[in-house]
């Protein structure tokens, strides 16, 4: 049987090209080209990653206190001492302001304390209440100075909710602790040398920060 004889160019099928060197090393790019190809990828890798910013910044402005953590003011609050039965639940330190205390006088907007009955408690139980704060004489520390249903038209103030005709809350007010810590906890909240830093919005809401335990004024 005759060995057929290999096909030419010109054997090649219609519409089809043969490649006149099907051996020949692929066509080199360009150092441009090359450049640019990075620069493309490079440029992607930026989209892809603002992107992902984004979507975690997104993310964060979900969870409750993520945005005053982030933008707040920082000042420092005095805690204040505790039932000692009610100081810890779990693994969390119960904290007390003096801002925490209607203030003597009342709020103003509201009636006295002592006519805000029990039974009437719907009326006036989780009312928003704004406490103005102004700087102590050390400049770090802030105290409460007046309370009010309106929230001041000028200088720093805290919002929290008022929870019976005795105390306000402000979201502040417990503080998760390492095990083994706590007893340092309990002895500078006994002693009055327990500040909470607290980040401050402009409309007056409030995070935690962190607990700082000072000895003569100064923190550690």
């Amino acid at each position: 049987m005759p060995t057929p004889e290999p096909k030419s160019g010109l054997d090649a099928p219609l519409g089809v090209h043969p490649d006149p060197n099907p051996f020949a090393a692929p066509a080199q790019r360009s150092p441009i080209d090359r450049i640019g190809g990075l620069l493309k990828a490079h440029e992607r890798g930026l989209l892809v990653l603002a992107a992902i910013a984004q979507l975690l910044f997104l993310a964060a402005m979900a969870i409750p206190g993520a945005k005053t953590l982030m933008t707040g003011e920082t000042i420092l609050l005095r805690v204040v001492p505790v039932d000692p039965r009610d100081l810890f639940r779990g693994d969390y330190v119960i904290l007390s302001y003096d801002i925490s205390r209607v203030p003597s006088e009342g709020i103003a907007g509201m009636p006295a304390p002592s006519r805000w009955a029990e039974d009437q408690a719907d009326e006036w139980r989780g009312r928003t209440i704004y406490v103005a704060l102004e700087p102590e004489e050390d400049g770090r520390h802030y105290r409460g100075v007046s309370a009010s249903v309106e929230p001041p038209t000028s200088g720093k103030f805290i919002k929290g909710k008022l929870e019976s005709p005795f105390r306000i809350e402000y979201g502040i007010e417990s503080y998760y602790v390492q095990e083994g810590s706590g007893k340092a906890y309990e002895e500078a909240i006994r002693s009055r040398k327990l500040s909470a830093a607290i980040a401050l919005a402009p409309d007056g809401s409030s995070t935690l920060r962190e607990l700082i335990i000072e000895d003569d004024g100064n923190a550690r």
